[in-house]
């Protein structure tokens, strides 16, 4: 597979799981297949943002881009999770979607890049890492960016034995308690099949030229999409309602 491809795959798998999230009951079948396959949208953006790192020509402007869609895309996110506005500007500040765990994914790969010595830098890496903690995925971005960025060009069979290792032990300290059961919960392991397109990947670029849509393409979609889901959600009740 090349990037333009796992781009689409993860766009698709996001629509999916945002589609199973405001419109199916959770108790359903449909939900848990729908949800599972969702899983595959994060880890495959988070492989993205190494590759993208790895290719940019401007690691500045890269980050400002995701800062500014972070920022864009914040009111509509927490609608879309919460279903109301926030209370208080805390409660705004301490639910950051995905567009600002991959920031701060990035912001690592630039620590390690960085000259910043050894104990500044790992001062500063728990600083980012602490961050995550009130974005979307919590602490899980950070580290597949890490298992990406230092294993995926040294040593794949590592990167993956990691990545399952990471996966497994803190989807189940972060996610496991939030559900009723260890069944309703266990659709989040869906993760773990996001190796198989990553470890598909040619390193090519793709067949869609890489020009200013296909750049935006994504950061656009992420707030849009969530705002057409949000209005036929809201449409869908008032016809119910009449």
């Amino acid at each position: 597979m090349n990037r333009s491809q796992l781009k689409i795959l993860a766009v698709v798998s996001m629509t999916v799981d945002h589609i199973a999230l405001t419109f199916l009951p959770k108790a359903s079948v449909l939900y848990y297949v729908m949800r599972l396959f969702g899983r595959l949208a994060a880890p495959i953006m988070t492989f993205l943002l190494t590759e993208g790192y790895r290719h940019t020509r401007s690691k500045k402007k890269y980050f400002r881009r995701l800062m500014l869609f972070a920022a864009i895309s914040q009111p509509v996110y927490f609608q879309f999770v919460f279903g109301r506005p926030p209370i208080n500007a805390l409660e705004y500040l301490t639910c950051w979607n995905v567009m600002m765990s991959l920031a701060i994914g990035l912001l690592i790969m630039m620590l390690f890049d960085s000259s910043i010595r050894s104990c500044t830098s790992i001062m500063l890496l728990g600083c980012l890492i602490s961050l995550a903690h009130f974005c979307d995925w919590s602490y899980l971005i950070p580290s597949w960016t890490i298992i990406f960025f230092c294993c995926y060009e040294r040593d794949r069979k590592k990167m993956v034995v990691y990545y399952i290792m990471a996966s497994v032990t803190l989807q189940t300290l972060v996610y496991c308690r939030q559900f009723d059961s260890f069944a309703s919960f266990s659709f989040q392991f869906g993760t773990l099949l996001a190796m198989i397109p990553i470890m598909l990947y040619n390193g090519e670029r793709g067949n869609i030229r890489h020009n200013n849509l296909n750049r935006w393409f994504f950061y656009i979609y992420y707030p849009v999409h969530m705002v057409l889901l949000l209005v036929i959600q809201e449409s869908v009740k008032v016809r119910s309602q009449s």
